[in-house]
């Protein structure tokens, strides 16, 4: 589960780097991160014409659509996790300047995230969509219109240059990043809903009514040629994300069709996702005061975020 979080948030070529510093909160603030002070901050924030590429909320086509687990309404979406990063950066840009530095941060969200939040509801149970088995083999359907290699190379470069300077790091670690965590807040410094999620995954998939799906499943990819023993044997042997926009080879294509195709005939996804949603339900139940405390503290996060990059765009 902790992997899927990576693909929700990782945009193309760039995963979000969770580091020790960026988990501590400071209370420091030495009053100079103000409202005012953010005023000067110039950031090109993603516009609703960038946005609208995002993925969505409901998967909208395929086995899985319109199929959405108890456990996500209690978790952040992908623009919520975009606007929070991109507020964190908002301030340490103005403190670094404040400190005498330079600090250009490649804001989050110019490319597409994979899925919409941790759940990664189109691929939970493995590749679920025919179309785009039969376009991409298993890899992901992404945007490859991103920087070309030789751009991602200059942009490496220049961030090298700007760190180098005698005193960034310090800066950056012990004043900077404490500061953005006290006046935004912290992603994911605990993730109930997350463990929660895996736990209910992987327990379901033990459930005797999901192991005779999956054995059916496994037994009509055997009728159509193919020797698997599991989802992540079938996907395992081609899907890489390096790979993501290449066109598949026909032996790919020809194994996720028939991977989507046993799924919808024996029923797999409809099956786990029942077995699923009553599981969650429980753990709701047992779980519901540490659920609402996340839920709170996710919800003042996004305030203090939007605040941060409301202050930005009124200056642009």
């Amino acid at each position: 589960m902790r992997q899927n979080r990576f693909l929700v948030l990782a945009a193309t070529g760039a995963v979000l780097a969770l580091t020790a510093a960026c988990g501590a909160d400071s209370t420091a603030d030495n009053g100079a991160g103000s409202r005012q002070g953010l005023k000067t901050v110039a950031m090109q924030l993603p516009d609703a014409k960038v946005r609208a590429g995002w993925p969505k909320r409901d998967v909208a086509s395929g086995l899985a659509q319109g199929m959405r687990l108890p456990l996500e309404k209690y978790m952040l979406g992908y623009p919520d996790v975009v606007d929070v990063e991109n507020a964190k950066d908002v301030v340490k840009t103005t403190c670094m300047k404040r400190l005498g530095f330079s600090f250009t941060p490649r804001l989050m969200g110019s490319q597409p995230a994979v899925s919409y939040n941790e759940m990664n509801m189109e691929r939970r149970y493995g590749i679920t969509d025919p179309a785009k088995a039969a376009a991409h083999g298993f890899a992901v359907a992404q945007d490859t219109d991103g920087p070309s290699q030789a751009d991602q190379e200059a942009e490496l470069a220049r961030e090298d240059q700007e760190s180098s300077a005698e005193g960034w790091d310090k800066a950056m670690n012990e004043t900077c990043i404490p500061e953005a965590n006290q006046k935004v807040g912290v992603l994911f410094a605990e993730d109930p809903v997350g463990d929660l999620a895996g736990q209910s995954l992987e327990a379901t998939r033990s459930q005797p009514v999901v192991q005779r799906a999956l054995s059916s499943w496994s037994s009509c990819m055997a009728g159509r040629g193919h020797q698997v023993k599991s989802l992540n044997d079938a996907e395992g042997r081609f899907a890489q994300p390096s790979r993501t926009g290449v066109r598949p080879e026909k032996a790919e294509v020809s194994l996720a069709t028939d991977d989507v195709a046993c799924k919808s005939t024996t029923g797999l996804v409809s099956t786990w996702y029942t077995a699923e949603t009553a599981y969650q339900n429980k753990l709701i139940t047992s779980h519901k005061q540490q659920l609402e405390a996340a839920k709170v503290h996710d919800a003042l996060l996004l305030k203090k975020a939007r605040a941060v990059l409301a202050s930005v765009s009124t200056a642009r």
